[in-house]
């Protein structure tokens, strides 16, 4: 990075990044190998926000004690040293960016964060690799560099991130100028307060780029989140520009690199969003509520019906204007690749969405989503049926494109 960039950084970190002094006092406890769990609740004890939230946590039915844990020791032999440390970066960190000014909305990035802390911490279950807690934090954080940029460079990171917005390539825009890019920015600084190099490197390589057969085991925590976070359904931004052949060849060769099927991917998301609703209450993350989500999947969903409804005019438009038989085939093969393309695409949108949908659902007949008035139930209903209205439409648009043009009117 630029020697000017990263003395603003540091300089800026003094006033603005210093860590608590719970975490700093925490993280030195468990680089000593001789510490205990006395030790640590010693410490933790002194911050009562903190003992709180992890008591809250241990108490959930995530962690299913069969009797009420009512001390900071206790929880710590509970649930070991590493998983207390985790919970402790987290809350923390949470509360640190909380009164920062930021371009992002906070609602939407935590949820996105903590939706990807849960997906890594899965993923790494699911292969067995031994790091889910510290992976858990290396996915919440792995934006934190955008809170780091957007405190240092407010201007330029606005301008930034509108124009990504609406174009895509972020990351290319940061590299353009300032030399680096938020993940190695996150990196530096989680590095500079003495983090597990194992989040730090998962934070720094996120948005890499992995070859089919990596295999290189000190990667398998970098490509735990760099796949967690690709196959998060709830994006930091409204407006997500994406390359979806892109992301979903990217997500398929690190799934193949971690030993993962498509179906084990299936399983772990299906579980996000029950996951993310239930774990943020505990670690008392404003994410939004359950009907805040369920109206983005609506929005989701409207965008996705547009998109089919204008290339269903475009379809018409262009028969109707095209003018003899060669034209007319040229015209039906791009429209055949156009559509098959596009299928693809809204296929996996419209199952994400059903996920959702099944997971509420799921939710509300267990009893773990309240719904007093029954609005949740109702959006539910509807969301599947506009999935389902959405897939006849595609399913016609195919027909079209099998078909001969004459045959269109």
């Amino acid at each position: 990075m630029d020697n000017e960039l990263i003395k603003k950084i540091l300089d800026d970190s003094v006033k603005l990044y210093s860590p608590p002094q719970t975490l700093v006092e925490v993280l030195r406890l468990t680089k000593d190998e001789t510490s205990t769990a006395d030790e640590l609740a010693a410490v933790l004890v002194k911050d009562p926000v903190v003992t709180t939230r992890i008591l809250r946590v241990v108490n959930s039915p995530y962690y299913g004690a069969a009797r009420k844990i009512g001390s900071v020791s206790q929880a710590v032999v509970m649930i070991g040293m590493r998983q207390v440390t985790a919970l402790v970066l987290a809350t923390s960190i949470y509360g640190l960016t909380e009164k920062w000014e930021s371009v992002l909305d906070r609602v939407r990035f935590w949820r996105h964060s903590l939706e990807v802390a849960i997906a890594s911490r899965n993923i790494a279950e699911e292969i067995g690799f031994k790091g889910a807690d510290e992976l858990f934090v290396a996915g919440l954080l792995h934006d934190f560099g955008m809170l780091i940029m957007d405190n240092s460079f407010p201007d330029k990171f606005r301008e930034i991130w509108e124009e990504s917005q609406d174009h895509g390539g972020m990351i290319d825009l940061e590299e353009t100028f300032w030399g680096t890019n938020h993940a190695r920015v996150g990196q530096f600084v989680l590095e500079q307060w003495q983090l597990p190099d194992m989040i730090c490197e998962s934070v720094g390589h996120h948005h890499n780029v992995f070859i089919s057969g990596t295999d290189d085991e000190e990667l398998i925590p970098s490509q735990i989140v760099n796949l967690a976070n690709r196959i998060s359904q709830f994006p930091v931004r409204e407006r997500q520009v994406t390359d979806a052949g892109f992301e979903k060849e990217n997500c398929l060769i690190i799934a193949g690199n971690l030993g993962l099927s498509s179906s084990d991917l299936l399983n772990i998301q299906k579980e996000l969003f029950s996951q993310t609703i239930s774990e943020s209450k505990y670690l008392e993350f404003d994410v939004g509520s359950t009907d805040d989500i369920l109206l983005e999947a609506n929005r989701l969903l409207f965008e996705q019906y547009m998109t089919v409804e204008s290339l269903l005019e475009e379809n018409r438009r262009m028969n109707q204007q095209t003018a003899g038989e060669q034209v007319k085939r040229g015209f039906l093969e791009a429209f055949k690749g156009t559509t098959s393309a596009f299928t693809v695409y809204l296929g996996k949108a419209s199952a994400s969405i059903l996920e959702r949908a099944h997971a509420v659902q799921s939710g509300l007949d267990s009893g773990a989503i309240v719904d007093p008035g029954g609005l949740v139930a109702s959006s539910v209903k509807s969301i599947v049926e506009n999935v389902e209205t959405v897939n006849s439409i595609m399913r016609d648009i195919v027909f079209l494109s099998q078909t001969e043009p004459a045959l269109y009117y």
